[in-house]
C-alpha cells in the first residue's frame, strides 16, 4: 500500500496521539497539530491526501479552516479537492438542515461524531483514501 500522508488536528492531546498511532499502525503517515492555525499551516507545508479536523477548538475552528483550505485549492485551481473528515462532539444527526448548513460552509466532505471508535474512523479513513 502506498503511503499516505493525513493531517491529523485536533486540541485533545489524548485523542490526537491515540489516533495518530493508531493510524500509524495502518501504515499511514501522519502530521498533527493542536489548533486550526497551525493545521492550516501544516495543510500549507505538506500538501496530506486527507485532513482529518476537529471542529471545537481554540482559534479557528474546524469549519473555519476547512473552508480556507477549500478558499486557497479555489484560488489554486486544485481539479481534485482534498478529503476532509470532520470529528465533532456537536452531534447534528437530529437536525439535518442545520447539519448540511455547516457542511456546506466548510465544504468538509463527511463528518463522524464524538466519541467514535478508532476502528471505525480507520475504516472510514481507508474508504475515502481509496
Amino acid at each position: 500500500m502506498a503511503q499516505h500522508k493525513i493531517l491529523l488536528v485536533d486540541d485533545e492531546p489524548d485523542l490526537r496521539e491515540a489516533t495518530q498511532f493508531r493510524l500509524e499502525l495502518e501504515g499511514y503517515d501522519v502530521v498533527t497539530a493542536a489548533d486550526g492555525l497551525k493545521g492550516f499551516d501544516q495543510f500549507v507545508r505538506h500538501r496530506p491526501a486527507l485532513v482529518v479536523l476537529d471542529v471545537m477548538m481554540p482559534g479557528d475552528n474546524g469549519y473555519r479552516v476547512a473552508r480556507r483550505i477549500r478558499e486557497l485549492e479555489e484560488r489554486n485551481h486544485v481539479t481534485a479537492p482534498t478529503p476532509i473528515l470532520l470529528l465533532t462532539a456537536r452531534d447534528l444527526s437530529a437536525d439535518p438542515e442545520r447539519e448540511n448548513m455547516f457542511m456546506e460552509f466548510s465544504g468538509a466532505d463527511q463528518v463522524i461524531y464524538k466519541p467514535f471508535d478508532l476502528d471505525h474512523l480507520v475504516e472510514t479513513v481507508g474508504e475515502i483514501l481509496q
